[in-house]
């Protein structure tokens, strides 16, 4: 299994190489991880790593000058590795993944898996990396497609992602959907909550996720003015700043707690303070949106876009939003607080 990506960062993108990780081990398949030098290391999961880059420390998603490098070292180790112990197929994440298990294939003749988590231009543009519809993207979109055609099979987390490749790529080998369920043992209801130090007398609402723009948190954030001062919110997530930035800009800083990075483990016992969830993705990339799954296994009422993908989650349990309207998106959060009177938790850890 190829992960060009600082594995375990407590991100979404690691979540999701480390469910189909488990879930090949559960198979009863042998399996080794290849990753980049830094991250977090997961019991369980047998992770080899490329060499250190002097100066290398990110771990938040966007671009890195050092990927490129990244990249060719663990191109490089893929080989070693190939070499030296028998592996029967090659399970990439990633298109950059998947560019290193089309050498793979070539020279060692296995079958490559590609494990899909959107447009990698989609990616780009959502971050403001480069612009849609321009030159640069019309190049990385043929390159995305180039690598994409050369799986054997590729996997996806969402029906959506299914049917943009099917219908822009247009590959002619087999896709199949297998959805980023959590793992119950961890999201559950009846978890113990953590502790925190929020305001007894409010009604929470939560965020877990990354907190960069293309994520959607602006839009929470520029809804707070909007929403009943019953609510408090807490923002669950890294980097901080540029959020914390806009909330003092809005005079809302005092109604946030941000917790900053919690890790993925943790991740239940803070969720269970809340009274509400909020997911305001809208998806632009094509990628799963893993946290409103979490939202459902800890029962609660979640609040999010309308768009396809988290009705396709949601279904009749989503609050939806038009997309990208801050005021209808602040209008629904106050609605599901008058109406939340049945998800009501305590704060404080129960008497036993």
């Amino acid at each position: 299994m190829i992960a060009p990506t600082p594995f375990f960062s407590d991100r979404g993108c690691h979540i999701r190489v480390l469910n189909s990780y488990l879930k090949l081990k559960n198979e009863g398949n042998e399996v080794t991880l290849l990753t980049y030098p830094i991250g977090r290391n997961i019991n369980g999961v047998n992770i080899k790593r490329v060499q250190q880059i002097p100066g290398y420390k990110k771990t938040s998603p966007g671009f890195s000058a050092y990927k490129p490098f990244l990249d060719f070292l663990l191109l490089i180790k893929s080989i070693k590795e190939m070499k030296k112990e028998r592996y029967d197929s090659i399970y990439s994440h990633l298109h950059e993944g998947a560019a290193v298990g089309i050498i793979l294939k070539k020279f060692f003749k296995k079958d490559l898996t590609f494990d899909s988590q959107g447009s990698v231009v989609g990616e780009l543009t959502s971050h403001g990396t480069i612009k849609k519809d321009k030159t640069l993207s019309r190049l990385l979109f043929k390159i995305e497609k180039y690598i994409t055609k050369r799986a054997d099979k590729i996997i996806t987390s969402t029906e959506g992602l299914k049917n943009f490749i099917e219908a822009n790529i247009k590959t002619n080998s087999p896709i199949e959907v297998i959805k980023d369920l959590p793992d119950t043992s961890l999201f559950n209801p009846n978890v113990e909550p953590a502790e925190l130090n929020l305001p007894k007398d409010k009604k929470i609402v939560t965020y877990f996720g990354g907190l960069q723009e293309y994520k959607g948190i602006n839009h929470l954030i520029k809804a707070i003015p909007l929403i009943d001062r019953e609510a408090h919110f807490l923002i669950m997530g890294y980097p901080e700043e540029q959020c914390k930035k806009l909330a003092e800009s809005l005079g809302v800083r005092e109604r946030i707690t941000f917790t900053g990075k919690v890790p993925y483990e943790l991740a239940p016992s803070h969720l269970k303070l809340a009274n509400i969830a909020v997911s305001p993705k809208t998806l632009e990339s094509g990628e799963a949106n893993f946290k409103i799954y979490n939202y459902l296994a800890m029962n609660l009422p979640v609040v999010c876009f309308d768009i396809p993908e988290n009705r396709s989650i949601l279904g009749e349990k989503g609050i939806y939003a038009k997309p990208k309207d801050i005021k209808d998106l602040a209008l629904k959060i106050n609605e599901t607080i008058k109406s939340s009177e049945t998800f009501l938790k305590s704060n404080t850890k129960p008497e036993k």
